[in-house]
């Protein structure tokens, strides 16, 4: 029997790191420093339609905030 798969799900790419010390290692982790800055508390591009759900529920806890706020005073 073989030990393999005919319909082999393909690895992905790995990507290589460069060495530590070196100009290219300096230049990738302040791009990767950056990157993270950029991203701090956003949530990536595929979560489509959590986003949505959690701007809808925000916007009715705004207004039902609001609402509650005209009838109370």
């Amino acid at each position: 029997m073989a030990n393999h798969k005919k319909t082999k799900k393909p690895r992905k790419p790995q990507h290589h790191l460069p060495k530590v010390g070196t100009p290219q290692n300096d230049a990738y982790r302040l791009k990767r420093s950056r990157e993270d800055v950029l991203d701090f508390g956003l949530m990536h591009p595929g979560n489509g339609r959590l986003t949505k759900i959690i701007g809808v529920l925000a916007v009715i806890f705004i207004v039902a905030m609001l609402v509650s706020f005209i009838f109370l005073t």
